[in-house]
């Protein structure tokens, strides 16, 4: 059989829409429960631990560690990765086939879970530099999120118009 002539497969606003149900039922059924369990389970406790030793308030959250140093006014900390801000990108990106984009969204979300929390032992330790990174870390996660979405938006967007 020709390729040219071999069936397409399913249009992409029906790629689209079956990868958001796909995604968002793994992420409410799978996902969501098990980042809770790490930050509540793992994470917190530990986290806890060291700023008890250093006389720095943590503010509970159950998928962020937040970190309330005296002398700042917001808290600085992180959330643990792999949450909605993945796999929505993550939805869009696989309706277009965009492996590559996929594996660069996943690579990061593989850095988040290591930096990150270094970071916020750092900075509950007294390195206010650390702060300033977990800042900037922050303002990086959104930007990545809203370029992503936009990006796979555009590709989808695109494909519908062929």
């Amino acid at each position: 059989m020709d390729i040219s002539k071999r069936k397409k497969g399913y249009p992409i606003y029906v790629r689209t829409i079956l990868s958001l149900i796909f995604f968002s039922a793994i992420y409410i059924t799978l996902i969501r429960p098990i980042r809770v369990t790490i930050n509540s389970d793992y994470l917190y406790p530990k986290f806890s631990q060291i700023a008890l030793d250093e006389g720095v308030e943590l503010k509970e959250n159950s998928r962020r560690i937040n970190i309330q140093k005296k002398g700042y006014d917001s808290p600085r900390g992180f959330g643990v990765p792999f949450g909605g801000y993945f796999w929505l990108p993550l939805a869009l990106l696989v309706a277009c086939y965009n492996w590559n984009a996929v594996l660069a969204l996943i690579s990061y979300h593989l850095f988040l879970f290591i930096i990150p929390p270094y970071l916020g032992i750092l900075f509950i330790r007294g390195h206010d530099w650390a702060g300033t990174l977990l800042q900037i870390n922050e303002m990086l996660f959104l930007g990545i999120f809203m370029f992503t979405i936009f990006f796979g938006g555009q590709e989808i967007f695109n494909k519908y118009k062929e």
